[in-house]
């Protein structure tokens, strides 16, 4: 079983180094921070270190693995970022994600750190679609999508989930949640009018 989580903690990280490796796959061999056999390793040094912190019963090991894994691949992507004047961060918390995700293979729970890896690869590999969605965003789009972000996390868990009233009962939470339905039925159909014509 152990054997198991190992593997799925190795997994992870050759997902995530798979979509940075192709990103970065004209570069030649050396002149990268991380690729699919460093983030594959990250992956799994987060699950051995995981290990090691539930075997010794110490918390505090997994937290300066972390820190300390975090020190020494900054460090590195910060000696690349001076070379090729870049500004971009995303490598290096993408290689925090695939460290913590690898201990949560390990010593947690590996269908979260699964589907994790899996959506994280999916965010790095979206890159280009991403940007030009923002490139074509209006203000008005933008917030919209926040009162919805507000009408769900905010102020849905706020309202009472019990029948209120006497002659006439109503339940404030099921029909402010039939609100929140509607509009992000609403709005899903007109990004994707949007996006897809």
């Amino acid at each position: 079983m152990v054997v198991a989580r190992f593997a799925l903690a190795l997994s992870i990280g050759l997902l995530v180094g798979l979509e940075r490796g192709w990103r970065e796959r004209d570069s030649p061999a050396g002149s990268r921070t991380g690729g699919i056999r460093t983030f594959g390793i990250s992956g799994l040094l987060g699950g051995v270190i995981a290990a090691l912190a539930n075997a010794t019963g110490s918390s505090l090991l997994l937290a300066s693995g972390f820190m300390s894994f975090a020190a020494v691949f900054g460090l590195f992507k910060l000696r690349e970022a001076w070379d090729d004047e870049d500004y971009s961060v995303t490598s290096v918390i993408a290689a925090l994600c695939v460290f913590g995700l690898g201990a949560l293979a390990v010593d947690g729970d590996p269908v979260a750190a699964a589907a994790g890896g899996t959506a994280l690869a999916a965010i790095l590999a979206s890159r280009d679609v991403l940007h030009a969605f923002l490139r074509r965003l209006t203000w008005v789009e933008l917030r919209s999508a926040l009162m919805l972000a507000v009408m769900t996390a905010v102020i849905l868990p706020l309202l009472p989930n019990r029948d209120v009233g006497r002659a006439l009962t109503v339940n404030p939470f099921e029909v402010w949640l039939f609100t929140v339905l509607t509009a992000t039925i609403s709005f899903a159909g007109y990004i994707t009018v949007r996006l897809f014509g």
